[in-house]
């Protein structure tokens, strides 16, 4: 089942979906907000359950990702 959901957004934000569509090579703005909802909650459950989110550059060097309204989580 397929719902159609108007969403106002700002400009930048737009921006960052267009970007985000050229990125991942999504066929259509949907797709990449449905991708970004998808790693979304991904990282939130696994927060969720006590996970920390990791980013390894290429150089070795880890820091952690906070996720905005999940420290409590933490």
């Amino acid at each position: 089942m397929t719902t159609i959901v108007p969403v106002r957004m700002r400009d930048d934000t737009l921006e960052q979906v267009d970007k985000l569509q050229r990125k991942v090579h999504a066929p259509s703005r949907s797709d990449a907000i449905r991708r970004a909802v998808e790693i979304s909650d991904l990282l939130i459950n696994a927060v969720e359950h006590g996970d920390k989110i990791i980013i390894e550059q290429k150089n070795g060097k880890q820091r952690q990702i906070l996720i905005s309204g999940l420290n409590r989580y933490l």
